[in-house]
């Protein structure tokens, strides 16, 4: 009688779990929760700046630990002149990496050469080859175990190169949605009114100068606010990871546990069922159950349904109510 009864307790909880919290449930984390994370920034000119902002930026968080490596002038249309994915197998032997942080393309808006062969800028057959180095670069990393956050290219202040990088970015996302791989804009959150700017706000609210005068490279502020981006996208998903991990199992204590009571004892239904309110105090645990944790999660803190499903406790039933087993008058 008294194992109907929980059931359904439980059933009208469950029902009472808000439609978007189930939702959260079916997310599917970018990674697995760890306790620390090894964050790899890899790229151009402009990837060594971003890599000083995220040691500015993660610098009191002991989860996290940085390193990277970054080739002035490099990019994946140059390949002679610097094998972005003939030299990764050598830095992914040397390096471990949880969060890869990819910001490369400033260098790529140029010719690709397949041995004596020209491929001009934008047209099919550098497409078809660019394609190829970037997509490459992002299997290597993802077979590495990384999770890739793959940075967008700013905006820059020559019109026409631009334009380039517009493009160069534009098959970045298209490569990063085919290869599930996380695309961090950058580009809206730099512009003023849609136009280039060199000047922002920083994330205390102070406007400053971002860029440096060349019109392509950032100052300390600026790589500060790229640092921000991506963070703010690693930080939801560390989030998002620790929140899949498995409940860990709990004991329920052994004054908790119900008892069958003989008929005719002469027991209340609320003496059946526990001895009273207790310590609402501290956060409650975890069940094991995934069903049971998500009610807990959802339950508010205090409640008879919080102490019931998180403790563990006996809940006491309201006269009349259907678990009320009170013998009738």
């Amino acid at each position: 009688m008294i194992r109907r009864v929980l059931i359904l307790v439980v059933a009208i909880f469950a029902l009472a779990v808000p439609l978007a919290a189930q939702e959260a449930k079916s997310d599917k984390a970018y990674f697995t929760a760890k306790e620390t994370y090894q964050i790899f920034v890899l790229g151009d000119s402009l990837a060594a700046g971003l890599w000083s902002g995220l040691s500015r930026q993660i610098e009191n968080d002991d989860r996290l630990s940085l390193n990277g490596r970054y080739k002035e002038d490099s990019g994946l249309s140059r390949p002679e002149y610097y094998d972005w994915n003939g030299a990764l197998p050598k830095i992914l032997a040397s390096n471990k990496m949880d969060i890869a942080i990819v910001m490369i393309g400033s260098n790529d808006a140029q010719a690709i050469r397949d041995g004596q062969t020209r491929y001009d800028f934008d047209t099919p057959e550098w497409r078809q080859a660019y394609v190829k180095q970037v997509d490459a670069l992002m299997a290597s990393l993802k077979a590495a175990g990384a999770a890739v956050y793959w940075m967008e290219m700013p905006p820059m202040q020559a019109a026409k190169y631009d334009a380039s990088l517009k493009i160069i970015s534009t098959i970045h996302e298209e490569r990063a949605k085919a290869a599930g791989v996380r695309f961090i804009r950058t580009r809206q959150d730099l512009l003023n009114k849609g136009k280039y700017t060199d000047s922002g706000f920083n994330q205390d609210g102070e406007f400053l100068r971002m860029r440096a005068r060349d019109g392509v490279h950032f100052l300390r502020e600026g790589n500060n606010k790229l640092a921000a981006m991506v963070m703010a996208a690693v930080n939801k998903d560390i989030d998002a990871a620790v929140a899949a991990e498995p409940a860990e199992p709990v004991e329920t204590p052994p004054e908790a546990a119900l008892s069958e009571t003989p008929p005719g004892s002469g027991l209340t239904g609320s003496e059946l069922l526990g001895h009273g309110k207790g310590d609402f105090a501290g956060k409650p645990a975890t069940p094991s159950d995934p069903a049971m944790a998500q009610l807990v999660r959802t339950t508010k803190p205090g409640t008879e349904a919080s102490r019931l499903f998180g403790r563990g406790e006996a809940v006491t039933a309201k006269p009349g109510r259907f678990d009320d087993i009170s013998p009738v008058q």
